[in-house]
């Protein structure tokens, strides 16, 4: 259960930092070179997301670790389009099922060997 929300945290964590910056750095092409708000934040949170990772490392295998962090790829193209306005096109829909479908099979490769 533990390790669950771990993985919840990382995957919420990770996906709003990389918003965050990318919210950070279209306000920073408007107006300065300087750090603002967004951008610390993201920072802020890739840090937490680090010391997430690194206790998942510590009681998953790599190979697992890997396979399930890529989801992150997919909360990214969801939160982009709703948080950010970015378009979502019929590839990049295509492209995050595969990954879904990807790192199912890998997380129910792992379940039927063990």
């Amino acid at each position: 259960m533990l390790n669950l929300m771990i993985w919840i945290c990382l995957i919420i964590s990770d996906t709003t930092a990389q918003l965050l910056l990318k919210k950070g750095t279209i306000e920073n092409a408007l107006t300065t070179w300087g750090p603002n708000f967004f951008i610390l934040s993201g920072y802020s949170l890739y840090i937490f997301s680090f010391l997430l990772w690194m206790q998942i490392l510590k009681t998953t295998p790599l190979y697992i670790a890997l396979s399930g962090a890529s989801i992150i790829f997919v909360t990214i193209a969801f939160g982009s389009h709703f948080f950010l306005g970015e378009p979502l096109t019929i590839k990049s829909l295509v492209g995050t099922v595969f990954v879904a479908i990807g790192v199912y099979i890998v997380g129910y490769s792992r379940k039927s060997v063990n």
